[in-house]
């Protein structure tokens, strides 16, 4: 009899020093960092763990130890999504699976971009294209260009691209409408419309924030003087996709071009760029000024005048270098 107890004792303690073994080969291996020749890996809704699993580059035994670790550490449920999987051990990788850590991306919206650039984003983005047109952008969500929050937004894997330009735009017209509110009565613009269309020209002039106001300035005194912007960035944005980087006489020249301030009077008819904050506030705060006129310097700045006589001086020394 006690024979039999010694040999059930030791059967179980055989038994148990296995278990004991195992789960703690099980849980070392879980901390190892494996090489799985990928940054990320996509779990879809319904994948099992040996689905899973099977994604890895690891053999029977390695799964199985996996198994074990998941077993002793309750982790039954996956959650689907896309993970970052770069650098982390086993352990690391599974934990962020249950808890649905799920990697996140970055859109960004950069200020002085236009919708072709837009357009290239969301191609080369992981969102989803429920809107892959100008058409379906301008119809179904109502999009105009220079109405977008410039700004880095997150998202996870396949989000709707819709989500993100609707939640950019809604800021930018909170924002917009409530400096709207501010205008001075002696400001010629008539609509925000209007004020989002010249601080997208402000934007694409612009070299710095600290000219802006002056920019914003002799735009709004060619308005209010009846005389043409003559804005080299419209005439650009009207040329697009196919601008070469040249403007040459006859597009200055080309009236067709609806967008060509230096034939038409008065704004385009939509915005050139995406605007930020500072361009918006230098068309609707901006201190007024005498200045009509200014040419580029090459440093990203601009010499300002108030008489043609010495734009053309500036002219000559900046553009033309001549003295």
């Amino acid at each position: 009899m006690f024979l039999k107890k010694s040999k059930l004792f030791l059967l179980l303690f055989l038994v148990v020093s296995f278990v004991i073994v195992i789960a703690g080969t099980a849980k070392s291996y879980s901390h190892t960092k494996p090489f799985l020749g990928q940054t990320t890996l996509e779990i879809a809704t319904g994948d099992s763990i040996n689905k899973i699993l099977s994604n890895f580059p690891i053999n029977l035994l390695e799964q199985s130890l996996l198994k074990i670790f998941l077993y002793t550490n309750n982790i039954h449920l996956i959650q689907a999504g896309h993970y970052d999987v770069q650098s982390k051990t086993w352990s690391e990788i599974f934990v962020d699976f249950s808890e649905g850590n799920i990697k996140e991306y970055r859109f960004k919206i950069q200020e002085g971009t236009n919708i072709f650039d837009l357009k290239k984003l969301l191609l080369s983005s992981k969102l989803k294209l429920d809107c892959p047109d100008f058409n379906c952008l301008k119809n179904q969500l109502n999009f105009t260009e220079g109405t977008l929050m410039p700004e880095t937004y997150f998202y996870n894997f396949n989000s709707p691209a819709s989500n993100i330009l609707i939640k950019s735009q809604d800021s930018f017209i909170e924002y917009a409408q409530l400096l709207w509110e501010k205008k001075q009565p002696s400001n010629p613009l008539k609509s925000l419309d209007e004020a989002i269309i010249l601080a997208s020209i402000v934007e694409k002039e612009a070299g710095n924030n600290k000219e802006k106001p002056i920019i914003a300035g002799v735009f709004l005194n060619r308005l209010n003087l009846n005389m043409r912007l003559q804005a080299d960035p419209t005439i650009i944005y009207g040329l697009l996709p196919n601008f070469n980087g040249n403007i040459t006489k006859l597009n200055l020249q080309d009236s067709s071009n609806r967008y060509n301030t230096y034939k038409i009077k008065g704004l385009p008819p939509t915005p050139i760029a995406m605007i930020s904050k500072s361009s918006l506030e230098a068309v609707i705060l901006g201190i007024p000024n005498n200045y009509v006129y200014f040419v580029a310097k090459g440093d990203g700045t601009h010499y300002f005048s108030t008489k043609y006589s010495d734009h053309l001086k500036a002219v000559r020394k900046f553009q033309l270098n001549k003295s």
